[in-house]
């Protein structure tokens, strides 16, 4: 701790990107609250999908209900019947444990 607050402290550099780095996590996790606080449970269970998608560069992910409920901070039950509303309109397919995005577009502009 004590070598971490002298380079913090003699570095300027180092300094500065640390506190560059702080305040991205801070603005990531306010962007994460907002969404939990204001977003429907149909747009968090999207943007859930889509960011999974994306840290996977694939538009097949297999994912458990449980973690895309966790991602979406929403029930698991919620989760499943948003998952089924997504199926029926087309937006993913779903076939046995794996999701497939069909319509990113329309996950991306899902309603607040």
């Amino acid at each position: 701790m004590e070598d971490f607050t002298l380079l913090l402290y003699n570095n300027k550099e180092f300094a500065a990107k640390f506190i560059k780095i702080l305040a991205n996590q801070s603005e990531e996790s306010e962007k994460q609250l907002l969404e939990l606080a204001y977003s429907s449970v149909r747009k968090r269970v999207a943007n859930a999908l889509l960011k999974f998608s994306e840290s996977k560069n694939t538009r097949t992910m297999s994912i458990l209900r449980d973690d895309i409920a966790n991602l979406a901070g929403t029930a698991k039950e919620t989760t499943i019947r948003t998952l089924s509303d997504f199926k029926s309109e087309g937006l993913i397919a779903i076939d046995d444990n794996k999701i497939e995005l069909l319509n990113i577009e329309k996950l991306r502009n899902m309603p607040q």
